[in-house]
């Protein structure tokens, strides 16, 4: 087993251009042509290819926290959310800006996350007219892959 701190230097060695979406991907909510992944120990992580696309997905994500602090229940923006909100806010925005391009796709993924982007900008202009009021909402909703009950034991048997 790895110590903690032992992989945080390898992770900043080997990723030096982390995904800003890197737990959607590693959850395979979405995707991105961009994106390669690699294993540290254990441990998947998730290095993006393109600087571009690495500043419009950080923007991105800057502009969805800041507007979806209510809906996580935070009253700032912290430096690091706990990664159940992690999860929330980048698979919830993802597909919350992917139904705000087309309402009436029925897309559980999102397949290119950075051509999703290019295609906000041009439809919406800037990254600050994108309706974050309509994401937000998504990223509310939006519920992760719950684990798997572990059934009672009663009487020495298992419930199913």
């Amino acid at each position: 087993m790895v110590d903690e701190e032992q992989y945080r230097r390898t992770y900043q060695e080997v990723i030096t251009a982390p995904c800003p979406f890197e737990k959607a991907i590693l959850q395979r909510v979405c995707a991105c042509p961009r994106a390669t992944k690699c294993n540290i120990a254990e441990r998947e992580a998730v290095n993006c290819q393109s600087p571009e696309a690495q500043e419009t997905c950080v923007a991105f994500l800057h502009h969805l926290r800041k507007r979806a602090n209510f809906a996580l229940g935070l009253k700032r923006t912290p430096g690091a959310l706990p990664h159940a909100k992690a999860i929330k806010i980048q698979c919830g925005g993802l597909l919350g800006l992917q139904n705000a391009m087309d309402p009436f796709a029925q897309e559980s993924r999102v397949s290119d996350v950075y051509g999703l982007m290019n295609r906000a900008i041009k439809r919406f202009q800037e990254l600050s007219n994108i309706p974050f009021d309509q994401i937000v909402r998504e990223v509310n909703k939006y519920e992760g892959r719950r684990r798997p009950r572990r059934g009672r034991t009663v009487r020495g048997h298992q419930d199913e």
